[in-house]
C-alpha cells in the first residue's frame, strides 16, 4: 500500500513555487448602463439632466475622454500605436518590453477599430398619438477601442 500521494512527495522536495498572471484585462462595467432604460434614466435623471434622451448625448463625453487620452499619452510620453486588422498585439507589446527600462508604468496605448454593440437611437411612433418619440435599440458599430498596456 502506498504511504504517500504524489502531491505529499513533490510538497516535500519543492523548494520554490512561482505563480503569476501573464495578462489582466480589466473593464469597466456599469449595470445601469446595461438597457436602454438605464442609460435614458443616466441621462434625464442620473448625470446630464437631459430632457430627451438620445445618443447624441454620447458624443461629448466620448470626445472629452479620447481628448484625456491623447493628453495622458503626450504628457507621459506614451506612444499611440494604431493597429492594423490582423496584426499581433504580442508581438507589438514584446517590442514595447524589450526598450521598456522602468520597473511600472504604460508600456504603450493600443487603438484598434473594432465591432461594438452599443446603444443607437431610433425613432418610434405612439400608438395612441402618433406623434414620434426618440427610443433606444443595441446595434452594432464599428469604433475605436483604447487599450492601457501597462507593467505592474
Amino acid at each position: 500500500m502506498i504511504k504517500q500521494t504524489i502531491g505529499e512527495l513533490l510538497e516535500e522536495k519543492v523548494v520554490l513555487d512561482i505563480e503569476g498572471i501573464d495578462r489582466m484585462y480589466l473593464n469597466l462595467y456599469q449595470p445601469m448602463l446595461q438597457t436602454g432604460g438605464g442609460v435614458s434614466t443616466f441621462f434625464r435623471e442620473e448625470h446630464r439632466g437631459a430632457k430627451v434622451t438620445s445618443t447624441a448625448l454620447m458624443s461629448p463625453m466620448t470626445k472629452s475622454f479620447i481628448h484625456d487620452i491623447y493628453s495622458f499619452a503626450k504628457q507621459e510620453g506614451v506612444d499611440i500605436v494604431s493597429f492594423d486588422k490582423g496584426q499581433s498585439k504580442d508581438e507589438v507589446t514584446q517590442r514595447y518590453l524589450a526598450k521598456f527600462s522602468a520597473q511600472e508604468g504604460v508600456l504603450y496605448i493600443g487603438k484598434a477599430q473594432e465591432k461594438f454593440n452599443t446603444f443607437r437611437t431610433s425613432k418610434k411612433f405612439s400608438t395612441d398619438t402618433g406623434q414620434p418619440f426618440p427610443w433606444l435599440r443595441r446595434g452594432m458599430v464599428m469604433c475605436n477601442q483604447y487599450y492601457f498596456y501597462v507593467v505592474d
